[in-house]
């Protein structure tokens, strides 16, 4: 009985999810009847069964997507008053639509005015799913890298005109208010604030934040990686838990970046007056975001392809990808047509050695491996030296040591190689003076100085390591 009630709630949420789609159906022709509406009545004469068909049509579409709109609305993830608004608008214009195929000789008034009620309630499905101000927002509201903290203490020279009877405070530092929040309302406002809550979860206030969603808390103070409002930004965009879901407008690496450092800092709502040197740590402890996915520029592969090989990429066999699947990695190729493959360890919970040893079927077809946070050590990293196209390799949060950079250093076709969050040294750093095609090193959170950073860059002049270390002007707060 229990499996009966769970298969029809999902059956029922398959159909209410069917809603944003069949909404379309009247709408595409109620646009084509109004056309119709507008020609003379010798034409309309002429079309009068298209006319007529076309306003059958709409009704029955707008009933289906009335019964589907109210499926949905029963989740109530959704802004009750406004659902309630956009469900009459909708039954109101499904109702019209009947009355304009059954009542001929008012057909024309009938369908203006269907079509005008359509709006309406086409206008409150759009606020429910995008928000209000949906037509006219700024889809780009937060701050730019060079915007950070844009408020400081008082600069040294007002600080030595103050006296002792009259000493003005410190600027106060909103880091939510004027960082944080404009990020939210762009990327996240639309499907959590008040009119829209999906999963329980409203982003729009420090009371619905702290509260978190049907799923517990998004925010731990002081810890990034375990608050699920950062640590689901940076998951891959295929992941279901990927927030912003794939089709939305991502947040910048800037904007992931101060969500970070926010949370790092505190996760403070309201205005702090920090000391010049707390204002350093704050601007200078940005991260450097290490992509979870290396971004990777799928003409440029393929232009590659040719160039990097003497011989084409053979076709992989079907089989050992099939295989691979089955253990849980994810095998896709780098772009549409290619025999290039891009495999990913995303799903595994634990990794096994064997896994590395299936790979070896495919070693002419792996151009990008990602194996991020896997127990992955020094002698696995032996089975990659056959990989004669490996281009992409993260390995980052791994126990990959020194002793992996002699390996490493023998997969000349290597190009960007992630060891973020790993024990790599100095030392290790040498031994990929060698690697003369690498391009990108990312070493944030590494045991790396910059001394040995400096020695990998004159030996690989054309190389761009990304450590975590910036350098920023001081903002000159005697401007206005």
């Amino acid at each position: 009985m229990i499996a009966l009630y769970i298969e029809i709630s999902r059956f029922s949420s398959f159909i209410g999810h069917l809603h944003p789609l069949l909404v379309h159906l009247p709408i595409g022709i109620l646009c084509f009847v109004f056309v119709l509406s507008l020609l003379s009545s010798e034409k309309r004469e002429l079309l009068k069964l298209a006319f007529s068909y076309g306003i059958l049509a709409s009704a029955l579409s707008a009933l289906a997507a009335c019964v589907a709109g109210y499926i949905l609305a029963q989740s109530g993830e959704y802004d009750a008053d406004l659902v309630m608004k956009h469900q009459w608008t909708g039954i109101a214009t499904c109702i019209l639509c009947f009355a304009a195929y059954f009542i001929t000789p008012y057909r024309r008034l009938l369908i203006w005015i269907t079509c005008g009620t359509m709006a309406v309630a086409g206008h409150l499905g759009g606020t429910i799913t995008h928000g209000e101000g949906y037509m006219f927002s700024s889809e780009n509201n937060a701050p730019s890298e060079k915007e950070i903290l844009i408020e400081k203490a008082l600069p040294e020279s007002e600080k030595k005109q103050e006296t002792a009877d009259s000493v003005t405070p410190a600027t106060e530092v909103f880091l939510y208010r004027d960082q944080i929040s404009p990020i939210l309302q762009s990327k996240c406002y639309a499907c959590h604030s008040n009119i829209k809550m999906k999963g329980g979860l409203r982003l729009d206030s420090e009371k619905y934040i702290r509260k978190g969603g049907k799923n517990g808390a998004v925010l731990t103070s002081g810890d990034p990686e375990k608050s699920p409002l950062y640590a689901h930004l940076i998951l891959p965009l295929e992941d279901d838990l990927h927030m912003p879901p794939k089709g939305k407008k991502q947040p910048s690496i800037q904007e992931i970046q101060l969500i970070h450092n926010w949370i790092k800092n505190g996760s403070p709502f309201g205005g702090i007056i920090p000391s010049e040197k707390e204002i350093r740590t704050i601007v200078s402890t940005l991260p450097v975001l290490i992509p979870q996915e290396i971004n990777i520029d799928a003409s440029d592969l393929s232009n590659q392809e040719e160039k990097k090989s003497t011989k084409p990429i053979p076709a992989a066999d079907p089989a050992s990808i099939e295989t691979i699947k089955k253990l849980g990695l994810i095998a896709t190729p780098i772009q549409e047509g290619s025999n290039g493959l891009s495999i990913n360890f995303v799903n595994i919970k634990q990794y096994d050695k064997s896994m590395l040893e299936e790979l070896t079927n495919l070693k002419d077809q792996i151009i990008n491996l990602r194996m991020s946070n896997q127990a992955i050590n020094d002698n696995d990293l032996q089975k990659l030296i056959p990989f004669k196209n490996l281009r992409y390799l993260q390995i980052e949060k791994s126990k990959i040591t020194d002793e992996g950079m002699d390996v490493i250093a023998k997969i000349n076709s290597l190009e960007q190689l992630n060891l973020y969050g790993t024990n790599i040294t100095d030392k290790g750093l040498d031994k990929l003076q060698s690697s003369t095609n690498l391009k990108v090193l990312y070493l944030w959170k590494t045991n790396t100085t910059v001394e040995g950073i400096s020695k990998l860059k004159k030996a690989l002049p054309s190389i761009k390591i990304e450590s975590g270390n910036f350098e920023f002007t001081k903002v000159d707060t005697s401007k206005k």
